[in-house]
């Protein structure tokens, strides 16, 4: 199969896109249920350009696709046009957008792939946890299918090698065709009121730069500090960032050694570490394997109390709660509001926010009112907006710059049915993510005020220039959130879905941490405990078994 010995061995879906499941552009639900026709009056533009399909494949395919995915602001709209334009295509196949509300979504999905005999097909899979194993549609057994949209194989169309895949089960069964960044924004007039000419670059410079905003009568930071923003938010982003800065070298126990299973000689054979190298350990220059990780964490060789983690986790002290609400900081479940009444520098979020932030400032302009979810915020003042890159932590066990989490989003999944139905689905996904198909959808779900994440992953797939300029001014350093450089940051987890046991354990005492409970090494022995406690669950969840560590070289058969 096409690259496949290139590919990482990633531990697990999980690792990557449950720590982005709060990460959401929509900020409104929207529940759809359509039957897509393709002799509807709407959209007619897409009607009239649609590209015709071989004729083979108009008059072979038939069928019903279901896209249940979760509901938000002009997605149900951009699900219709690309589905409009499949139809036209392909006229025997019927396509039925019926979006979800992403409240209660996680639960519902994982009900869905317990149910015998679903109708529905398409999902965000990245919520379907342990329910989705062994039960979707595998897009690694299509991978070198050729594309009737396009001129090459279906993974030619798109940026295949941020795509997740999971080479310890054999498996690539999240399909996503946008890009994301998280990032620091800041209000520029406010830092110019402080005194802070630049942008701070260190840890230290952040801890500075919040005291002289704190003098000047303003809160520093206004973030989340509540479970949920531990676990799938911003301090659990903050967690996996900075966690990484201390185990970059972990690669050189991890990664795939000659003899196995997911060795390759061309590019193993000739990778070496390089911790200046924000890019040295992506996927495609150097493979992992998910039981030499294991393995290193069950032997101490990667430990949860390191040197490193004191570092950070003492460097989250100076800021975390001081400077970010006091006590409030931990019953805030969100950071926008303060944020755009003026009454907080700083703030974490995607770069979609970006958009927002564009978007919502013309609503004030124009006397709209401008929302947080579906709270109005009283006040929002404008200001020219400022970004910076995540600042490094310096200090003991500290092996790199920061990185931050720039991953591809999107995490489509299919329910696995009979393989004619599979093969339909798969259709579908391959027009979806073409040129064509995906500017369809872009276009659309743009017009009706979707907020993209990022640019597009889809080769010849622009944003509109409006967008287009406010990304263009952001500088990318590198993903944490590839192979296992994070995998302990957060407590611990396997690859079929969070173990929330144990992610509740890593709240509890961080939270008593921070707010001056704990001193720094009870929380580094309570840290350890917890990844210890839920080592053996997260190793039968990532189909891996003590047997298996005994030898790492051969593909896990968790027996």
């Amino acid at each position: 199969m096409k690259n496949r010995k290139l590919l990482c061995t990633i531990l697990s879906i999980l690792l990557v896109i449950s720590s982005l499941a709060g990460c959401s552009k929509s900020n409104t639900e929207q529940t759809n249920n359509n039957t897509v026709s393709a002799e509807d009056d709407t959209n007619t533009e897409t009607e009239a350009e649609a590209t015709t399909a071989p004729e083979k494949a108009a008059d072979t395919l038939s069928g019903t696709i279901t896209i249940n995915t979760q509901a938000g602001v002009g997605v149900a709209e951009a699900w219709e046009a690309v589905a409009k334009a499949y139809m036209i295509n392909h006229p025997n196949v019927q396509v039925v957008v019926d979006l979800k509300p992403t409240e209660g979504y996680g639960e519902w999905v994982q009900n869905i792939y317990n149910t015998e005999n679903p109708t529905t097909d398409i999902v965000n899979i990245n919520l379907a946890g342990s329910a989705a194993v062994g039960k979707s549609i595998n897009f690694l057994e299509y991978a070198d299918s050729d594309s009737p949209y396009s001129d090459g194989v279906w993974t030619d169309q798109f940026n295949y090698s941020m795509q997740v895949r999971d080479l310890a089960r054999g498996e690539w069964t999240a399909l996503s065709l946008d890009s994301v960044q998280v990032l620091w924004l800041y209000n520029k007039q406010i830092f110019e009121e402080a005194g802070i000419t630049e942008p701070p670059k260190t840890w230290d410079e952040l801890a500075a730069a919040c005291e002289k905003v704190k003098a000047a009568g303003y809160q520093p930071i206004s973030m989340p500090g509540d479970y949920n923003s531990f676990w799938s938010g911003t301090m659990g982003w903050l967690a996996q960032i900075y966690a990484d800065q201390t185990t970059r070298s972990m690669v050189n126990e991890y990664r795939a050694q000659e003899g196995d299973y997911c060795y390759d000689p061309d590019v193993d054979g000739t990778w070496s570490y390089d911790p200046t190298d924000p890019y040295n350990d992506d996927s495609w220059k150097v493979n992992s394997n998910a039981v030499r990780a294991f393995k290193a964490v069950k032997e101490g060789k990667y430990a949860p109390d390191s040197v490193g983690m004191k570092t950070v986790w003492t460097n989250f002290a100076k800021v975390f709660p001081k400077y970010a609400g006091g006590d409030a900081f931990f019953g805030t479940s969100e950071g926008v509001s303060l944020f755009y009444q003026g009454k907080a520098a700083m703030m974490v979020d995607g770069a979609w926010r970006l958009v927002n932030f564009k978007n919502d400032m013309e609503k004030v302009a124009s006397g709209e009112d401008v929302k947080s979810g579906d709270t109005v915020i009283d006040g929002v003042k404008k200001f020219d907006l400022g970004t910076f890159n995540m600042p490094s932590m310096e200090g003991e066990g500290i092996e790199a710059n920061a990185r931050t989490i720039e991953v591809a989003n999107g995490f489509l999944g299919a329910i696995k049915k009979d393989k004619e139905h599979d093969a339909l689905v798969v259709d579908f996904l391959m027009y979806l993510s073409s040129k064509e198909g995906y500017s369809y959808y872009l276009t659309a779900g743009i017009n009706a005020e979707m907020v993209p994440n990022g640019p597009s992953l889809v080769y010849g797939v622009e944003l509109p220039e409006e967008y287009r300029s406010i990304f263009d001014n952001l500088s990318f350093i590198g993903n944490c959130q590839k192979g296992y450089s994070c995998m302990l940051a957060r407590g611990m987890a396997g690859s079929a879905g969070d173990i929330t046991e144990s992610y509740r354990a890593f709240y509890d005492y961080s939270y008593k941490y921070l707010s001056g409970k704990l001193t720094i090494d009870q929380w580094l022995a309570k840290h350890k405990v917890n990844v210890n406690t839920y080592l053996d669950k997260a190793m039968t969840t990532s189909g891996i078994s003590e047997n298996d560590l005994k030898n790492p070289q051969t593909a896990p058969t968790g027996q």
